[in-house]
């Protein structure tokens, strides 16, 4: 038998369990949470949109636009362009526009149960960042009626990126941040354990060549000519 501090706590636990994803996205919610990456020269940008099951059918026939009941990949396309087209992308300070690279889409039934899921992804090019401290910001602002927003930035796959001091607004809608590029990224230990092995091995046969080469072109002691005998 389960003591009844013990029944209590799990009781808690399953109830915590059950609220704490409806309070993270209530039924009524368009939420859009959006990632990037930023890398040298480029910031890649993924966006998952995940409408509340109460208001599946409105988003659903925002993207539907001949209401066939089905989404095509020209009408997923449009859809994802004008999501696009609602957010702004700055790399310090200028606008750099995005390109639509793929998009997914669930269907009707899958957003009505609240496990559909839109995912988009796209690429703005930015210009090289010279070393030192530069800010990336990102704005969205699609369909804000209804919907909620999450922005986060990942953690560079290039070491000479260093995310820094990261500012969002109340609504989340956008986020700032700085980042840092560092000087020419120094070569890997094992890198330069293999060059340095590679070069000591050429003065090594540079210098067996050499002995070899002298050994070969000397006269031995024993061949030499005597000299002829003084009369």
């Amino acid at each position: 038998m389960i003591p009844p501090f013990a029944a209590i706590c799990l009781f808690l636990a399953l109830w915590l369990a059950m609220a704490l994803p409806a309070a993270a996205h209530r039924l009524d919610e368009y939420l859009q949470a959006t990632r990037l990456a930023i890398d040298m020269g480029r910031v890649d940008v993924e966006m998952d949109l995940t409408p509340g099951i109460s208001v599946a059918s409105n988003v659903f026939s925002w993207i539907d636009t001949n209401g066939d009941g089905r989404i095509s990949q020209a009408e997923g396309e449009a859809y994802a362009r004008a999501v696009l087209r609602s957010a702004v992308l700055k790399a310090d300070g200028a606008a750099m526009p995005m390109k639509f690279e793929e998009a997914s889409f669930p269907s009707l039934e899958e957003m009505s149960q609240g496990v559909g899921a839109i995912h988009l992804r796209a690429t703005a090019a930015i210009p090289a960042a010279a070393p030192g401290r530069h800010q990336i910001s990102f704005l969205n602002m699609h369909r804000p009626q209804g919907s909620v927003y999450l922005v986060n930035v990942l953690v560079p796959q290039n070491k000479r990126l260093q995310i820094g001091e990261q500012r969002r607004d109340v609504a989340q809608h956008g986020l700032t941040l700085d980042y840092t590029v560092s000087g020419d990224a120094p070569l890997d230990w094992k890198l330069t354990l293999l060059l340095g092995l590679a070069m000591a091995g050429c003065l090594f046969l540079r210098y067996g060549i050499s002995r070899r080469r002298t050994v070969v072109g000397r006269t031995p002691r024993s061949a030499r000519v005597p000299p002829d005998p003084l009369f």
